[in-house]
């Protein structure tokens, strides 16, 4: 097949790792693979570090009508015969785009909320080949906007590569010069107010008041309004009395990597859709720490192979990070139930195979794989 995927999205986060594994991927399994990018983007960098091909074209919205023109007259001289997006704006794109072209849409949705102005919306998605959900929460906001055909609508998970070696410590460690008794409790992401991070340094002032000196955490991640909310969990960590026990380390290339150096991982968004760092800090043997919302509940099995906390409960995260803390043999069972977890149901090989599946329904015109 010859597979196309575009992308106006200029960072390089879930999302975009997400469409960075399906490219590389799909490329890997023979596929003729190229994407479609924004000059500026860190996915263009990513994607070349992965031989895949990629076509730089300043996109900005869906009614920029050069762009769109280029666009079209690319998808038409390349032959592409699906089209994937990611994001609603790009939905749209590839709608007007491909209008009056012979190519199969697919969109996949990481967002947990139904899409808004639907009747707005619904002419441009009833050209969506297949809508795919990356959990069953997305899934269920996607039924309740009525914009797709709900049996145009399928579930699949994000995967990670099982067969990727488990990193060796990144060094984060060595840079503050920390020793190996010390406990490192790591969080990955966009630093903005959803992602729960005032909720983790309210549970690290909980653990240093009980006696926690050895704590250190490590936040790893930008602000993407530019540097405020970082300043502001910066003045929030002192205030809190913890301006020794907290790192910010910014944006990391690799932060799958990165985390190696991490005892425990904590995901305490309000709701993730998904939570592909979920996944990436089971498949490193971390266990992980996240909220039940969302679609961490369909990844993490509660006492199991990880932990579920209320969101915004700084108390309750507080006390599971002191069982797993005090405990390194129960860290070593939940992390190494986690890795199984992980290659039993979240394998990059399961996710690519059930993506090609619905690439070809959409081709052959028929019902998306069960």
């Amino acid at each position: 097949m010859k597979i196309a995927y575009l992308s106006t999205q200029t960072e390089y986060y879930g999302g975009e790792v997400h469409l960075c594994n399906l490219a590389a991927g799909m490329r890997a399994r023979g596929h003729d693979v190229q994407c479609v990018v924004r000059p500026d983007s860190a996915l263009a960098r990513q994607l070349t570090a992965n031989d895949v091909p990629v076509y730089r074209l300043p996109l900005v919205d869906w009614y920029e009508p050069v762009g769109m023109v280029r666009l079209w007259r690319w998808l038409r001289r390349e032959q592409v015969q699906i089209l994937h997006t990611h994001t609603p704006r790009d939905h749209y794109i590839a709608a007007l785009a491909t209008a009056t072209l012979p190519i199969g849409n697919v969109g996949s949705r990481h967002q947990l909320q139904p899409f808004s102005k639907p009747r707005l919306k619904r002419p441009f998605l009833r050209r969506i080949g297949a809508m795919i959900a990356v959990s069953d929460a997305v899934h269920d906001g996607i039924l309740r906007s009525r914009v797709v055909d709900p049996a145009r609508v399928i579930t699949i998970y994000n995967g990670v590569d099982t067969a990727r070696s488990l990193p060796e410590r990144d060094g984060l460690r060595d840079s503050l010069g920390l020793d190996s008794q010390t406990l490192v409790v790591g969080f990955v992401g966009r630093l903005c107010p959803t992602k729960g991070i005032e909720t983790l340094l309210a549970a690290g002032q909980l653990l240093v008041h009980d006696g926690w000196d050895r704590l250190r955490i490590f936040i790893l991640g930008d602000d993407p309004r530019g540097g405020s909310y970082e300043s502001f969990l910066r003045q929030r960590a002192g205030d809190l009395g913890l301006q020794r026990y907290v790192h910010f380390f910014g944006y990391v290339d690799d932060a799958e990597r990165a985390s190696a150096d991490f005892d425990v991982q904590v995901v305490a968004s309000e709701a993730e859709p998904f939570g592909l760092v979920t996944l990436e800090g089971m498949a490193n043997r971390h266990p992980v720490v996240a909220t039940a919302s969302g679609g961490s509940p369909e990844i993490i099995t509660d006492g199991v192979d990880g932990y579920l906390v209320a969101p915004d409960d700084p108390s309750a995260l507080a006390a599971r990070l002191d069982d797993l803390l005090r405990q390194p043999e129960l860290r070593r069972v939940i992390g190494h139930r986690a890795r199984e977890r992980v290659e039993r149901v979240f394998s990059l090989t399961h996710m690519l195979a059930r993506t090609e599946a619905v690439y070809r329904s959409v081709l052959d015109g028929t019902a998306l794989p069960v």
